[in-house]
């Protein structure tokens, strides 16, 4: 199972930040945060509170979207330069993504492609990290994973225990300025954890417990999060489910629905919530057609609110998408990505692995069906907010 990193739930637990900072390490501590929470008031907010308890701080509210490996490496100097002793990442998943990887390979002075896809294991002598997620949906704060982008757009992958936080707090505060249908997306990509994470080739029994609770917790408080935004405790148990479901991926891994959604990412501007919701949508039929799985699918589909049957489960899974207000459609800006283009995306060395995590054997001629599928949803008419 590997560790899992302490946590702490609860509104107002940001409060605790600077005693767990000192605990692990002290001053100065470096924050990589989302760029909006800077506009928002929320690092420098938080920077006073660390300087209140004598910790030197510095802030680099620099991640826009997925970052990009000349962002790390800029951010691994700016660690060097301050001396970091302890690195922060608050935001969401990219964030959290961010500052893991920043905190493992920073002493290295080696640049992050270099350990890109396990090409060089990871540092042993990485600094301590606290995830502070501002978004429900990743489960960056308890997985061992970091994905980051090249120059081109393309995703690529970091693994291992080196990259797990030293510490997470959930704080619900942080999330009552999420809007709707970021609400919806970050959500549903918790649930495509949490489902596939326990219906994957190589789930577990520790697959199955997290990933099933989480679903359970999400169909249930998720929907009313994205309707109702200010209630704070839809919102803890949404944040609290997304820890769980990250459990469920931390041990078990991802498989269609994130094969097919890091794919898409990689071709077209698209938030990788929304895209691996509609992508799950896509695939699961054709998941339950197949022989392979049908116990878990229905454990699943249980899980959803629908009946214990593997047939079920697209159902139900649609069902959660549309209480959420989210449509089958693909996000405007999707129009020039091809079925072969997105086929050949899915089977590259960045995401092929997720699809060999299915229950079922894909041969190439599914790549290309799945991909055909995808690109025949409608596109919407106007740009995503």
């Amino acid at each position: 199972m590997g560790q899992v990193p302490p946590v702490t739930l609860g509104a107002g637990r940001i409060s605790k930040l600077p005693a767990i900072a000192a605990r692990l390490g002290g001053g100065p501590v470096l924050v990589v945060a989302d760029a909006i929470l800077a506009n928002l008031g929320v690092t420098e907010k938080l920077a006073g509170q660390m300087s209140e308890k004598g910790l030197p701080v510095e802030i680099a509210a620099d991640v826009s979207g997925e970052p990009k490996e000349t962002l790390v490496d800029a951010l691994c100097d700016r660690a060097r330069q301050a001396g970091a002793k302890v690195v922060v990442g608050l935001g969401g998943g990219a964030a959290m993504d961010a500052a893991k990887l920043v905190a493992a390979i920073a002493t290295s002075n080696q640049p992050a492609h270099d350990f890109a896809l396990a090409a060089q294991p990871l540092p042993r002598s990485g600094l301590p990290a606290i995830a502070i997620p501002t978004t429900a949906g990743t489960g960056s704060e308890v997985t061992r994973t970091s994905v980051i982008s090249t120059s081109d757009g393309s995703k690529i992958w970091f693994w291992g225990e080196e990259l797990m936080f030293s510490q997470a707090i959930l704080d619900p505060e942080l999330t009552l300025t999420l809007p709707p249908k970021l609400t919806a997306w970050t959500g549903i990509d918790a649930v495509a954890h949490a489902l596939e994470g326990s219906t994957a080739k190589n789930t577990s029994p520790a697959g199955l417990l997290y990933g099933l609770e989480a679903l359970r917790i999400l169909v249930e408080a998720l929907p009313g999060a994205v309707d109702n935004g200010a209630d704070i405790e839809l919102r803890s148990k949404v944040l609290w489910g997304s820890m769980v479901a990250g459990l469920a991926l931390h041990n078990c891994n991802t498989h269609m629905g994130h094969n097919i959604s890091h794919a898409l990412g990689s071709l077209a501007r698209v938030h990788h919530g929304l895209a691996t919701g509609l992508a799950l949508e896509v695939s699961l039929p054709w998941l339950v057609s197949k022989q392979d799985g049908h116990a878990n699918y229905a454990q699943a589909a249980q899980a959803l609110g629908g009946p214990a049957k593997a047939e079920a489960l697209p159902e139900a899974f649609s069902d959660l998408m549309r209480r959420c207000q989210i449509a089958a459609e693909l996000p405007k800006g999707c129009e020039g990505v091809t079925g072969t283009a997105l086929a050949d995306a899915m089977r590259n060395a960045a995401n092929i692995g997720m699809a060999r995590n299915a229950m079922c054997y894909i041969t190439d001629s599914d790549f290309q069906e799945l991909a055909s599928r995808v690109t025949s949803l409608p596109v919407a008419a106007t740009a995503s907010s």
